[in-house]
């Protein structure tokens, strides 16, 4: 009998030392366990922070390679997530004055304007004074064609309106006597009715019809709508420059000039070609402001019928003053020596913004959207 007791005691030991053994064993698993995913957790943590920080310099550092490859002059902004991450300022605003540009610098933006008119527009139509499937012969039956062409057409650039022989004014007295003007310079191709050919007449009779539906000026609606709406600190019309208001001069840069000196051609304009441009082409804008625009007109802030806009029209893929491109929307502005790009995703949140004040060879906007737009607009 007491030989079974010990032998009993003696597997019951075994057993105890056994159990004591594994039960540590998964102890000291789960606490491994547990350690392994704090620090999994934290290294995470670490790597979205590190992630977070080196953003901004991953940006700025390839905006930086393109700016400096291309031998860019201009302001340009690099939006990511709705948030700069790089900037980039060189050259003059005024050569002569020696006056460097800033991310303060307003440049004249040219046809990027005219997403703005178009906007404008939609505003009328959700207050009802105004459809798109209303004919141009409601507002301005003088144009030819005008009882066949609609508003949408208008925007869309698929009018069939041209102005071949330009449309600039030497003198200025109201935008509906410039548009009186217009109209006889203004053909009418039926053969190019519903096929989109760029001209700048579409949006300049937009731009009345706009003053027309409303009962206020363009340039009133402009600043109540846009620029008192938004903040805007940077932004003011061609012909009616503030004093204190920063502003970059032109300059065209001709084939086979030094590369050096793109400052001697500075491009001047007076206040009746700069009225001209009606809707078209009138505003000078910083960087910063112009994006806080674009992505106004693309994520409802200004217009609630913003995707009615936007929506090709051709198999350019223009629309109410887009680019309908496969991950981005663009618009481009050209002329009277500034040139500038806006590329921005749908709804605002990545954006590259281009503004320079040298045009000609010296500047190619291509060269610099190129590398950078995979970055901003990846195809998933």
């Amino acid at each position: 009998m007491l030989i079974l007791v010990l032998i009993i005691a003696g597997f019951s030991g075994l057993a105890g030392y056994f159990y004591g053994k594994k039960r540590t064993a998964i102890t000291e698993r789960q606490l491994f366990q547990q350690q392994l995913k704090k620090q999994q957790q934290q290294l995470q943590t670490a790597n979205q922070k590190a992630q977070k920080l080196s953003l901004p310099n991953f940006f700025q550092t390839q905006l930086n390679a393109v700016a400096k490859k291309n031998h860019y002059l201009g302001t340009a902004e690099v939006v990511y997530h709705g948030k700069i991450v790089a900037t980039w300022t060189s050259g003059y605003a005024n050569f002569a004055k020696l006056q460097a540009n800033t991310l303060n610098t307003g440049f004249e933006i040219n046809s990027i304007q005219k997403g703005m008119t178009g906007t404008l527009l939609m505003q009328q139509v959700e207050l009802g004074r105004v459809a798109l499937t209303d004919h141009l012969s409601q507002y301005y039956p003088k144009v030819p064609g005008a009882d066949q062409i609609t508003l949408r057409e208008l925007l869309n650039m698929t009018s069939g309106l041209s102005t071949p022989h330009g449309f600039n004014n030497t003198t200025f007295t109201s935008n509906q006597q410039l548009i009186a003007n217009d109209i006889p310079k203004t053909v009418f191709n039926p053969n190019m009715h519903y096929k989109w050919r760029y001209q700048a007449i579409n949006f300049i009779l937009l731009a009345g019809i706009i003053e027309k539906v409303s009962h206020q000026t363009y340039p009133h609606l402009f600043q109540k709508q846009i620029i008192n709406k938004l903040h805007l600190k940077h932004t003011a019309f061609a012909y009616a420059l503030p004093n204190r208001y920063e502003s970059a001069t032109g300059y065209y840069f001709k084939t086979g000039m030094d590369p050096e000196t793109p400052y001697l051609n500075p491009a001047v304009t007076n206040a009746a070609q700069q009225h001209s441009e009606l809707g078209t082409g009138q505003i000078y804008m910083s960087a910063h402001d112009l994006y806080r625009v674009e992505k106004s007109l693309l994520d409802g802030t200004l217009s609630k019928l913003h995707q009615q806009l936007f929506v090709d029209g051709s198999t350019s893929h223009y629309g109410g003053g887009y680019y309908n491109y496969l991950t981005y929307k663009g618009t481009n502005g050209a002329g009277v020596g500034f040139l500038s790009r806006v590329h921005i995703s749908p709804d605002g949140q990545n954006a590259l913004i281009l503004l320079s004040n040298v045009t000609g060879p010296r500047i190619n906007m291509d060269n610099m959207s190129k590398p950078l737009d995979p970055l901003l607009f990846p195809n998933k």
